[in-house]
């Protein structure tokens, strides 16, 4: 069941995002997308890293789901924004979340309700880059 999210544009990511963007790279860990799936990863200016994972309708036209993980330049998680349904059995306490959370440094997760796309993400995170800076 697709969550009703186009497949992202990473072409008009990059241009819209150059201020914030160094680079986006195909595949992610190595692993590359496939017919179903895209995988990329975005690089910006101060070398943190998103990885991106969308798996896609059968029609390649909309995300069925979404993986988008944050990394500081030393590794360190900064945020996970997910679009999944946890398997059968999944005590409640991380199913209450579904399909939308976002999981924080501390591993505990929230429920997203703000920032589905990732075009929505990209401007959250360009608004922590420019306070970080600014502060």
């Amino acid at each position: 069941m697709a969550l009703e999210i186009p497949r992202s544009n990473f072409r008009f990511i990059e241009r819209n995002f150059s201020d914030l963007i160094l680079e986006i790279r195909d595949g992610v860990g190595g692993i590359l997308g496939g017919v179903r799936s895209i995988r990329k990863t975005i690089v910006f200016q101060d070398t943190s890293k998103l990885y991106c994972i969308e798996e896609l309708d059968s029609n390649g036209e909309f995300i069925e789901l979404y993986w988008y993980d944050w990394y500081d330049h030393d590794k360190s998680l900064i945020m996970k924004f997910h679009a999944h349904y946890h398997k059968d059995g999944t005590p409640p306490q991380i199913t209450m979340y579904d399909p939308f959370h976002i999981h924080l440094r501390n591993q505990s997760r929230i429920t997203n309700t703000a920032h589905r796309e990732l075009d929505s993400i990209l401007e959250f995170i360009r608004l922590r880059h420019h306070s970080m800076k600014n502060s």
